[in-house]
């Protein structure tokens, strides 16, 4: 057993174990912002509700504009909140949408694989991104293919995403399939989301870094207030 443990420590391995929290109020270490991107009816909340309570809806609510979810987890003794924002997807909130793009942490790519343009819009989703973030900025940046269970209706190759991936500059690729609870590989694929997410700010906060991975500050009140100001105008020009 001690041979074992020196080993271990000689080669720098840690056992990592992640948990979700069910209390939104607890108290946190860090607070990082998450955004997901990506056309309507792509599953982007159905991602949301697998990554925070494992669930699925058949009939899930259309996102009309942009929606706000807390997701906290705990790594090792690291307690870590997801503010997650939920794009529409429409172009039309294009622009609503890209105020938000600013101080993001990490960015959630999604398409679904049985929709090619869904797919080709990625790049437009990561151009925006691209526009609104400055140079010395750093983002974590996941690709993810929904919809796997329409594995016969694929219209989009698993190595054309990884590809996708590479050229857009994301640290993780992964294909899944809210709807399929039951495939054990494909669970796993999802908790991946969440692992890549909270071993980079669990192993930030080891180092002793103290700031966010972008030094600019969030605030959810301050964001629904441009949101408001934003649609306001919208309804004046109409």
């Amino acid at each position: 057993m001690e041979n074992k443990s020196k080993s271990r420590a000689a080669s720098g391995a840690e056992n990592i174990k992640i948990e979700k929290l069910k209390d939104s109020k607890t108290e946190y270490d860090k607070s990082i912002k998450v955004i997901l991107l990506g056309d309507s009816n792509v599953g982007k909340s159905s991602i949301i509700d697998r990554l925070k309570s494992n669930t699925f809806k058949a009939s899930p609510s259309t996102t009309i504009t942009l929606e706000h979810h807390n997701l906290i987890i705990k790594i090792n003794s690291f307690i870590l909140r997801m503010q997650i924002w939920d794009t529409a997807g429409q172009e039309k909130f294009d622009a609503i949408a890209s105020t938000y793009y600013k101080s993001t942490d990490v960015v959630l790519f999604v398409y679904s694989i049985d929709s090619m343009n869904s797919f080709e819009r990625i790049n437009e989703w990561a151009k925006q991104v691209d526009d609104n973030i400055a140079k010395d900025e750093q983002q974590i940046r996941i690709l993810i293919g929904n919809k796997t269970d329409l594995e016969d209706e694929r219209k989009v190759s698993f190595q054309e995403g990884k590809n996708l991936s590479k050229e857009i500059k994301c640290n993780h690729f992964v294909e899944i399939s809210c709807k399929d609870k039951e495939n054990v590989d494909n669970n796993k694929n999802i908790d991946s989301i969440i692992e890549v997410i909270g071993k980079k700010f669990y192993n930030l906060w080891k180092v002793g870094t103290s700031e966010r991975l972008n030094s600019s500050s969030f605030n959810y009140i301050a964001s629904n207030s441009i949101l408001e100001d934003s649609m306001n105008k919208k309804k004046k020009c109409c």
